[in-house]
């Protein structure tokens, strides 16, 4: 708390606090022999110096009334007397805090496909010149190419991933059943394939809009890899079975695809 006394006949006195340091107000004035007289505490550093000003100023402060005693009667005579109480602790031109803030979000990689019951896909009967008038260059040959597609309205990664096609064998479909033997140079047991998976993605390490992609696991490939930051899309798989220049055996030929999306 501030405090400050003013003793005089009649004056106005500006006060003023300043935000530097609090500190002892000790000052007035006298007249003597119709001269003004300023009196008040230094703070010189020189010790008899402070001592002399400060004693002036009590005597001063006396004269004014401003303590028990007689006033003088010889001199007119105002003094100020008073002090404030500095800081409780350290006064700073700033301050500051800083709260962080954390929360984590699990890795997730997603590629929606329903269960696995519906994840056989048969192509029925792979067509065959199968009439005994198609002539020797045709017959068993498979009519024509075999195609699936399959599409997703999810896929995709919340961090940086690899998209992985693969096969069960660069054979493509097997046909396994088929025991009794055949001629290699007019017959074939496997049916190579090509996969090709098409989504939107952006490229691994980089911030930037996702782009269309497609990766190919030809035939001939036992799989094709790719690498993306985060990404989700719809995806599409296209599953292409050629039709071979060999015919083809009797029997079941099967074999599987996958796609995969894996955090890195």
């Amino acid at each position: 708390m501030k405090i400050a006394s003013l003793f005089a006949g009649a004056a106005a006195i500006a006060l003023i606090a300043s935000s530097a340091q609090a500190g002892e107000i000790h000052r007035g004035q006298y007249q003597l022999f119709g001269s003004t007289q300023n009196v008040g505490i230094t703070n010189t550093g020189i010790g008899f110096v402070d001592a002399i000003a400060r004693g002036y100023a009590d005597a001063n402060l006396a004269n004014a009334g401003g303590v028990l005693g007689p006033i003088s009667d010889t001199f007119s005579a105002w003094h100020a007397y008073g002090n404030s109480t500095g800081d409780n602790g350290t006064a700073e031109s700033s301050d500051h805090a800083q709260f962080t803030l954390k929360g984590k979000v699990n890795t997730d990689c997603a590629l929606y496909s329903g269960s696995s019951q519906s994840h056989t896909l048969d192509f029925g009967t792979l067509g065959i010149y199968a009439s005994d008038n198609t002539g020797p260059a045709n017959a068993f040959d498979m009519v024509d190419d075999a195609t699936v597609s399959i599409y997703t309205n999810l896929a995709g990664c919340n961090t940086a991933n690899n998209v992985v096609l693969s096969k069960n064998s660069v054979q493509g479909l097997v046909n396994t059943g088929n025991t009794g033997g055949f001629d290699t140079n007019v017959f074939q047991k496997n049916l190579p394939f090509k996969v090709v998976a098409n989504y939107t993605a952006g490229t691994d390490g980089v911030e930037e809009a996702g782009s269309p992609q497609t990766l190919t696991a030809d035939v001939g490939d036992l799989s094709a890899t790719r690498a993306h930051g985060a990404w989700k899309s719809p995806l599409a798989l296209h599953v292409t079975i050629p039709a071979p220049t060999a015919s083809l055996l009797a029997g079941d030929y099967s074999g599987w695809v996958r796609v995969e999306i894996s955090a890195q």
